[in-house]
C-alpha cells in the first residue's frame, strides 16, 4: 500500500489523486500497439527486479500513481538524488552564491583541481566530495530545519552530515518513490520553502538528454543495495510528467537502470520507443 510519512495506510483519497495524477501524465498517448498502461509498461522495462516506479503529472494536486502500492510504500536512502536538495539548500542559504561558483575543500588533497569544483560539474560527473563539503558547510541543524520544511522523506539527519543520504544508519533519511516526485513537482513548479533563485539553479543543473521532441531530465544515485533515477520529461505543449525509479538489492549500475528507466518513458510513450 502507499504509506503518508507517518506510516499510516493512505486510503481511498491518495487512490483517487493516483489515478488523477496518471490519467493526467498520460492523457492521450499511446503505442503503435494501443493505450499506455504503467503496470504493463513497468513489467516490460523491470522485469526480473525488485522496483517501483511513481509518476505524476507536474500540476498541482495531480497526485501520484504507482506500479506497485505495497513496494512503492518503502522508504529507502535517497543516495547521490540527494543532491537535489542539498543544492536548493546550499543556494538558498548562501553556502554557496550559485550552482557555477567554485567549491574547495578546507583541507585541500593533492589531486584537487586548484580552482575547485562547482556544483554543477559535481552535480552532473558526479564528483561525491564537493558535495560533502557543502553539506559541513550547511550543518546537520540547518539540514534538519530545511528537510523537514520541505517535507522531504523523513526528514532524518542522523550520522555525519556529509553522509546524510548514504543509507549507512537504520535510523538515517530515507523517503519513497512517490515522496520523490512529490518533491520532484514542487521544486520544478518552484513551490519549495526556499527561494525562487535556489530552485531555479537546482533545475537548470540536471543533465538533460533531448529524445525525439522531449528533453529528459535525469539524476541517478546508488549506495546500500539502493538504485535510483528520478526526474522529469518536458514536451512541446504539454504538461512536464515527474518519474522516479528505485530499485532494491545488491550490485546496483547507474547505467542499467538508466537504460531501463529509458525503456519505461518509451512504453509509456513519453519518449519515442526504441
Amino acid at each position: 500500500m502507499l504509506r503518508s510519512e507517518g506510516g499510516t495506510v493512505v486510503g481511498a483519497r491518495v487512490r483517487r489523486l493516483a489515478a488523477a495524477g496518471i490519467a493526467l501524465a498520460l492523457a492521450g498517448e499511446s503505442r503503435a500497439d494501443g493505450p499506455v498502461d504503467l503496470q504493463s509498461a513497468f513489467r516490460r522495462a523491470f522485469d526480473g527486479v525488485e522496483a517501483c516506479v511513481a509518476i505524476r503529472d507536474v500540476a498541482p494536486g495531480a497526485g501520484s500513481a504507482v506500479s506497485d502500492e505495497a513496494v512503492c510504500g518503502r522508504r529507502l536512502p535517497p543516495c547521490a538524488t540527494f543532491e537535489l536538495p542539498a543544492t536548493v539548500i546550499a543556494i538558498d542559504r548562501g553556502v554557496v552564491p550559485d550552482a557555477n561558483t567554485p567549491v574547495k575543500r578546507n583541507l585541500p588533497f593533492q589531486d584537487d583541481p586548484a580552482g575547485g569544483v562547482s556544483l554543477r560539474e559535481a552535480f552532473q560527473r558526479p564528483i561525491p566530495w564537493v558535495y560533502e563539503e557543502v553539506a559541513r558547510r550547511i550543518g546537520s541543524g540547518a539540514f534538519d530545519k530545511s528537510l523537514a520544511a520541505m517535507r522531504y522523506g523523513n526528514a532524518e539527519v542522523a550520522g555525519p552530515v556529509e553522509r546524510i543520504g548514504a543509507g549507512e544508519r537504520s535510523n538515517g533519511l530515507t523517503l519513497s518513490a512517490p515522496e520523490q516526485v512529490e518533491f520532484l513537482a514542487r521544486l520544478k513548479r518552484g513551490e519549495l520553502p526556499t527561494s525562487s533563485e535556489s530552485q531555479a539553479r537546482t533545475v537548470e543543473i540536471m543533465p538533460v538528454d533531448k529524445i525525439g521532441e522531449a528533453n529528459v531530465a535525469w539524476k541517478t544515485g546508488v549506495c546500500d543495495s539502493t538504485g535510483w533515477v528520478v526526474g522529469w520529461v518536458d514536451r512541446p505543449q504539454r504538461s512536464s510528467v515527474i518519474f522516479a525509479a528505485a530499485v532494491h538489492g545488491a550490485d546496483q549500475k547507474p547505467e542499467e537502470l538508466l537504460d531501463r528507466t529509458r525503456k519505461l518513458l518509451g512504453e509509456l510513450a513519453l519518449t519515442p520507443a526504441k
